[in-house]
Formats: C-alpha cells, sequence, structure tokens
C-alpha cells in the first residue's frame, strides 16, 4: 500500500497542508519546530487510529480550530481508496470512501503502518507494559483481529477486577461468577499468549538480521515471552485464586506478560547502553517490516521519525539501502536529508517544511 496524497486541517501547527506523497520514500526535512513531526503523526494517526505523541485528543486540533480532520488516499490491492479522519468537541468520524466506519476490520485492511521513534528506545528499561504493547502493535500488524482479541481479554480482566474488589470489601464473593470468568480469561488469555508467541517467534528469526542490517555486524539479539505457557494458564489462575481473593487483584493471566530482549546474552533492561537500547527497538521494528515482506500482501508503510538523530551516517546508509530493496512506502524525517545517503531519485519526494506548510524541496 501507498499513501499517495495526504491532507490535513487544523492538526497541531498544521492550518491546511495538502502533500503529494506517491513516492516510496517520503522524506519531511526541515528545521526543528516546524511541523515535520506533526506531518508524520497525521500519516500514523490514518494507519493506526492512535497519535504516538499524546493520548489527550483536544490537544491534536490547532488551537481555537473547532476540529481537525486528515485525509489519505491509499493506493493498494483493494484500489485507490479515501480515508478521513475527523475530531471535535462535538464530533467524531471515520469515513471510508466517504462512508461512516462502525467497525474498524474495512479501515485496517485498506492502511496499516510501522512506527519507530525515538522515544521507544525507553521500553527496553521501562515497565512491561511497554514491551507488551509492542508485541501487541507488531501482532497487529500482522493480523489486525489481534486488536479485538486484546480488547475482549481486557474487557474480562475489568469485571473480574471489579468482582474481587467488591469481594475484598464486603467479604463475600460470587464463586459461580468468579468461575465463569476465569473459565473465560483461560480460554481468550491461552489465545493471546499463543497469538504473541507466534509473532515473537517470528520476529526472533529475522530481528538479528535486521540489527546486523543497521549495526553492520551480528548482535545476538533475543526475544522472549515470560509468563505461564498457554497450556499451564488454567492451573495457574486456580492456583492464585486465594492470594487473589485476599488482595484483590487480578495475578495470573497475559496482562502481566513481560518480553525479555538480550544483547549478547545479557539482559538489555539491565546492560544496554541508550544507544544500543535504540537501535535495538529499531531492529524490532526493522524485523516487523522483513516480516511483513515475508507474508506478501499490501505492505504496511514504515514512519520513521527523526531517524538521523539516532543514528550516525553510516548506520543510517546501511538501513536506508535495505529499505530500498523492500516493497514498503517509507516516510522520514529529518532536519537534513543529506545525512540519509543516496535515495533512489525517481521515487522519492522530498518536502521542506517551514512553519507547517510543506513543499517539495
Amino acid at each position: 500500500m501507498r499513501l499517495t496524497a495526504l491532507e490535513v486541517w487544523d492538526w497541531r501547527n498544521l492550518r491546511a497542508t495538502q502533500l503529494d506523497t506517491g513516492a516510496r520514500f517520503v522524506v519531511l526535512h526541515g528545521d526543528n519546530g516546524q511541523g515535520k513531526t506533526n506531518l508524520l503523526e497525521a500519516a500514523g494517526m490514518l494507519a493506526t487510529l492512535r497519535s504516538f505523541r499524546e493520548a489527550r485528543a483536544a490537544r491534536l486540533i490547532r488551537q481555537g480550530a473547532p476540529l481537525a480532520r486528515i485525509v489519505g488516499q491509499v493506493q493498494g490491492s483493494s484500489g485507490l481508496r479515501r480515508l478521513e479522519w475527523r475530531r471535535g468537541a462535538k464530533e467524531r468520524a471515520l469515513l471510508l470512501d466517504g462512508e461512516p466506519q462502525s467497525t474498524l476490520t474495512g479501515w485496517f485492511g485498506v492502511i496499516r503502518a510501522i512506527l519507530f521513534h525515538p522515544e521507544l528506545a525507553e521500553l527496553v528499561r521501562g515497565e512491561p507494559a511497554g514491551r507488551r504493547e509492542l508485541i501487541d502493535r507488531a501482532a497487529f500488524t500482522a493480523e489486525p483481529g489481534h486488536l479485538e482479541l486484546v480488547r475482549a481479554y481486557h474487557r474480562i480482566v475489568q469485571h473480574k477486577s471489579a468482582l474481587l474488589r467488591r469481594a475484598v470489601a464486603h467479604a463475600a464473593v460470587d464463586h459461580a461468577l468468579l468461575d465463569t470468568l476465569d473459565e473465560q480469561l483461560c480460554h481468550t488469555g491461552a489465545r493471546l499468549i499463543r497469538r504473541r508467541e507466534r509473532v515473537i517467534a517470528g520476529l526472533g528469526e529475522l530481528v538479528d538480521e535486521a540489527h546486523g542490517a543497521i549495526a553492520g555486524v551480528p548482535g545476538k539479539v533475543g526475544i522472549r515471552r515470560v509468563g505461564p505457557a498457554a497450556g499451564d494458564l488454567t492451573a495457574a489462575v486456580e492456583a492464585a485464586r486465594g492470594d487473589e481473593l485476599r488482595r484483590g487483584i487480578v495475578l495470573v493471566g497475559p496482562h502481566r506478560d513481560d518480553i525479555e530482549l538480550t544483547l549478547a546474552g545479557q539482559p538489555a533492561r539491565a546492560f544496554a547502553s541508550q544507544g544500543q537500547a535504540r537501535t535495538l527497538v529499531l531492529a524490532l521494528k526493522l524485523a516487523e517490516v522483513l516480516a511483513a515482506a515475508r507474508r506478501g500482501g499490501d505492505p504496511p508503510l514504515f514512519l520513521l521519525d527523526d531517524l538521523t538523530s539516532e543514528l550516525d551516517r553510516r548506520r543510517m546508509e546501511r538501513l536506508v539501502a535495505l529499505l530500498a530493496t523492500l516493497p514498503h512506502q517509507v516516510w522520514i524525517t529529518t532536519t537534513d536529508p543529506a545525512w540519509l545517503g543516496p535515495l533512489p531519485a525517481a521515487d522519492t519526494a522530498r518536502l521542506r517544511v517551514v512553519e507547517g506548510t510543506a513543499a517539495p524541496g
């Protein structure tokens, strides 16, 4: 798939911007604070329906404007499609070819994206929730239905959590309801565990290749899930029931998984430098891209924010050379396009961003 045109109104600092983005490489360049990342974020919003920088939707709307709009034109296996995202104080809408969308299945059948931004490096040393989300985003890219599986599982955990809190508060519990919720948790949780393990296995096959492509040498990168196996989940939940009733929290299930990352056999969380952490996460994202190319079908967009601040010139050139061999459309923000090295001239759009306006240059 390619995002061949992007139109943005009242998004962040962008009043009205229209871009021709049909090239394989879309390079958004200019000084800091001019709106490069805002444009990349807008493309990412269409492709993922979430901002990678801001959880509060009201802050995405330009100050003083009633609503923000993002319109994209996507060329893929289903032909030329038009997507529109709208958000305002009194309006929230998704339109696919002019038709309102009540579910996300059709939307994500048209557009998806893999995203790297510098803050992702914090996931290596951060809390397990961030690493779980990293894997769940990779699973979603591979199988859009994974999003609903995650949501279904978390609804069960929320219901069970509420029941356990009531049990602690009132010193009584509805055991029949708790049994039902545990059965649902184990069934849906086992499916979630198996899906995560499939994705991790696929990334594990490619992450060394990706790390080597960036660093120039094999990195001996390891990745594994830490938590009960799918087949052991029921026994683990049963064993934890007493503790859960005493503490009023759900102690067992894939919502407590961790994802262990290693470099040369050492836990990256404890031993990786900041630079190693950035390269490791970028290698994981690149492994997602390689996995998508291997699967075939419409390749997701690859969005890379502020990449030239993360890699030296030699590593950058190696990364770009690899990306040039893949079918994905690649968006990159940078203060210095020369730092990217040679790009295919006939299939690269260079857009200079100044005060929220982008023009070829």
